[in-house]
């Protein structure tokens, strides 16, 4: 594609964003979320079928691992902006700041890999600590929750979008082999970020042990990180591994669903 094409493409993109995080703070029914959802992931197989036509199947291909691997560091950023940032009343102003560092941050990186001793130790680094906070947020379990500052969770959620947004453009770029088509995937796997963490919040609220099934994804998340950095890499997010990932998500999400579905009746036999 001429370079016009890929700048026009990420303006799009930008836009898109900025109207997703104007939204920001506003209470929005489920099924609306769930519909612009499905409507902005359309986005990203529309834009892999113009690729197709014009660029051929390979540069689609490309297209579609390298997106791919930016949607699951989003998952990973999603799950621990959850942990911190759920319960926060000014939650639409953090995810809107998280965005806007992870755009800069994936786009810092889409052009460039940094060293593997670089990507590899602030893997373990961010692993760890992602554990730790699933061992705090074990320990808490049947306590009354305690409201987080702002200023952490605004500084964790910024940390975390900022070490997986250059992560993800790492191996995005390794992957698509491409410094344009890695910006393209990884600020497309942003779009819609606000909207999906008000549909997962909204449903959280209606689970009584959320924080557990939080708890045991952010475990996951921090194992494969630590893992994946000791092996001298980022986190390694294939195509099996973001089917994973999503697995544990669904089968988290199933079991909390069915916890808060026998609740009811449980207090009603007591």
């Amino acid at each position: 594609m001429p370079a016009i094409s890929w700048f026009a493409a990420v303006g799009v993109l930008l836009a898109l964003v900025a109207w997703d995080l104007t939204a920001a703070g506003r209470d929005r029914p489920l099924r609306r979320c769930a519909l612009i959802i499905a409507a902005q992931l359309l986005v990203a197989v529309l834009f892999g079928a113009a690729l197709l036509s014009t660029s051929g199947a390979d540069v689609a291909a490309r297209f579609f691992a390298g997106w791919g691997t930016s949607l699951a560091s989003t998952v990973d950023l999603l799950v621990v902006l959850l942990s911190v940032a759920a319960g926060t009343p000014e939650w639409g102003r953090v995810i809107a700041v998280v965005v806007v560092v992870g755009v800069l941050a994936r786009g810092t990186m889409a052009f460039g890999e940094p060293g593997t001793l670089v990507v590899g130790s602030t893997s373990v680094l961010l692993g760890a600590a992602v554990l730790w906070g699933a061992w705090q947020a074990f320990r808490r379990e049947g306590s009354p929750p305690r409201a987080a500052s702002a200023h952490l969770v605004l500084g964790t959620g910024v940390l975390a979008a900022a070490v997986l947004g250059l992560m993800s453009a790492s191996a995005a770029h390794a992957v698509t082999g491409s410094g344009p088509l890695a910006l393209v995937a990884g600020v497309l796997a942003l779009v819609g970020f606000q909207h999906v963490f008000g549909l997962v919040r909204g449903l959280l609220a209606r689970m009584p042990d959320a924080p557990v099934g939080l708890a045991v994804v952010l475990v996951f998340i921090g194992v494969k990180s630590v893992l994946a950095g000791l092996a001298g890499t980022g986190p390694v997010h294939d195509a099996q591994v973001v089917l994973l990932t999503l697995g544990v998500l669904a089968a988290v999400a199933a079991l909390g669903a069915i916890t808060a579905a026998r609740a009811p009746r449980e207090r009603e036999r007591s």
